[in-house]
């Protein structure tokens, strides 16, 4: 229950979010309330990839995050609402887990072992476990061609996680009351031009139609200039001096 630097439900941020999350949902017990702050963090805060050692108030601000991000807040909005909660810490295979969305343009820089990291309420004195990462419009545009993107329901009875391969998922390494540690260590690989890419990615996805597999997904997105440039920027490529010299604008940061 305790709030921590990166846990940080003691702030107003916090508070505020959740009385919102009460009288919207007209939660009345434990249960409806964590059902509905589940909803809230998988469907208002958008996915998206950056660093997972931030605040939850920060999440909260920017609206967007990466699943330990998502997972954080949820913990943090349990946490005020005076339900105990939990970090979920699975090894996973990162360049497999994402599926056939993770195309290996994108996943080819990240290490084959990595962490995901899901929430867990203790609620009538039994831990169950809920993963907030895939919001619903990311769900809506991909979830038919990719399994792991499957929109995640929880009603704070059952355990609901993504529809993770058990191929891609080395070992589930147990509940936490804290992975302060883990969220202080820098990405590896992560670099700021790599992460540009994902997200422009995502971006793509989530303001075309939805396309209906994904081969043609990849096709319109790797087929687009602005592409071509952040692919070889985030190989190290010096292209935004060729980029400009050929009358296109290099991706901003």
């Amino acid at each position: 229950l305790v709030a921590s630097e990166f846990c940080d439900h003691d702030g107003p941020a916090i508070a505020r979010a959740l009385q919102e999350i009460v009288e919207s949902s007209g939660a009345g017990d434990q249960r409806a309330v964590a059902a509905a702050a589940f909803a809230f963090v998988r469907d208002e805060i958008h996915y998206t990839l950056g660093p997972w050692g931030v605040s939850a108030s920060t999440t909260l601000e920017r609206r967007a995050g990466m699943c330990t991000n998502k997972a954080n807040l949820l913990i943090a909005l349990l946490r005020r609402a005076g339900i105990p909660a939990a970090y979920g810490v699975l090894s996973v295979n990162a360049r497999e887990y994402f599926g056939v969305i993770g195309a290996p343009f994108l996943t080819q820089y990240m290490s084959s072992t990595s962490t995901h990291v899901y929430a867990a309420a203790l609620i009538d004195g039994r831990w169950i476990k809920c993963d907030p990462s895939t919001d619903s419009e990311l769900a809506n545009r991909t979830a038919h061609f990719c399994r792991q993107t499957v929109l995640i329901e929880w009603d704070a009875v059952h355990d609901s996680m993504d529809f993770l391969e058990p191929r891609h998922v080395y070992a589930d390494l147990g509940l936490f009351a804290d992975i302060a540690d883990r969220l202080a260590r820098p990405a590896r690989g992560a670099t700021p031009a790599r992460m540009q890419l994902w997200n422009d990615y995502i971006a793509f996805i989530r303001r075309e139609p939805a396309f209906d597999s994904i081969e043609s997904l990849l096709d319109a997105y790797t087929g687009r200039d602005e592409t071509a440039v952040l692919i070889e920027v985030a190989d190290g490529g010096e292209v935004v001096a060729a980029a400009a010299s050929e009358g296109r604008k290099p991706p901003q940061s």
